[in-house]
């Protein structure tokens, strides 16, 4: 009763308007209502839901570590451990763990580099051998974890000395050779045999011209390479060439934009300052 009540009312009310040639709908849209009898509209409809967020890339917490965190113990064994843990994840790919084995071994070389003992050091480098041919299982042409094994073997060689190292020389040279013939543009692994070629006497196939050819060589690709700069610093140190020495380091120090800003700022400088300490005594 009460609704034909209303009813009765609001079309007592509306007579006038619609006398006076206003339809029914344009009185009820001047009332902000629908008209009487009309139907709701429908509602529109609801908005899709959000798109879930990309996955977090598990190995980026011990890459980071590695490669942006200060160069210390803790943050070389945090990056391991984490890397130890979630390596293990084999619904990664085969790239994705192959990349983090590669900078594991990284981590255990920086790692035995701290160390202080002989037997710490070569423990730290043979597991970063080790790390490096798990990457190398999973993806045999691997470049950065053969480079990264290479390396561990080179500062294996260098802890025990040159001359009780000149066995390993062929396994090394061929390794770095390979990542050049998967890579020629791998800076790292040509510097290396630069560098082997610069501590390796003449006698047993070093060449001090070709390391400094090689050191050129890199610094006309990529002017910036600080790490080159530095140790053509050194093997004109070697040679007697003070000045030379001199000039390059200061380079490397005073680079503005150098290649590796990471590897510049935590090693590349302070390895030029000790070259100058050393041509200033």
């Amino acid at each position: 009763m009460r609704s034909a009540s209303r009813l009765m009312l609001l079309n007592t009310l509306l007579a006038p308007l619609v006398t006076a040639g206003l339809t029914v709908a344009v009185v009820a849209a001047m009332l902000g209502s629908a008209p009487l009898g009309a139907e709701e509209p429908a509602a529109a409809p609801a908005p899709p839901p959000p798109a879930p967020p990309a996955p977090a890339d598990p190995l980026a917490e011990p890459r980071d570590l590695v490669e942006t965190a200060p160069n210390t113990k803790e943050n070389l064994k945090r990056a391991i451990a984490l890397y130890q843990e979630r390596l293990s994840n084999t619904s990664l790919s085969a790239a994705t763990r192959a990349n983090g084995f590669a900078d594991m071994s990284r981590a255990w070389l920086r790692l035995g580099d701290l160390e202080t003992s002989e037997a710490q050091k070569l423990k730290s480098y043979t597991s970063g051998r080790e790390a490096a041919q798990k990457g190398l299982a999973l993806v045999p042409n691997h470049v950065e974890s053969l480079f990264w094994d290479m390396a561990n073997l080179a500062t294996t060689g260098r802890t025990r000395g040159v001359m009780n190292s000149l066995f390993m020389l062929p396994e090394l040279r061929t390794g770095l050779k390979r990542c050049l013939e998967l890579d020629r543009n791998h800076k790292l692994a040509k510097q290396t045999l630069a560098e082997i070629d610069h501590a390796v006497p003449g006698i047993a196939g070093g060449s001090d011209e070709r390391a400094e050819k090689a050191y050129q060589e890199l610094l006309q690709r990529d002017p910036a390479l600080a790490s080159t700069m530095v140790l053509l610093a050194k093997l004109y140190r070697d040679k007697g060439e003070k000045e030379q020495a001199r000039t390059w380091a200061q380079k490397a120090i005073d680079e503005q934009h150098p290649s590796n800003p990471n590897d510049w700022k935590k090693f590349d400088r302070v390895d030029a300052r000790k070259v100058l300490e050393e041509l200033d005594k």
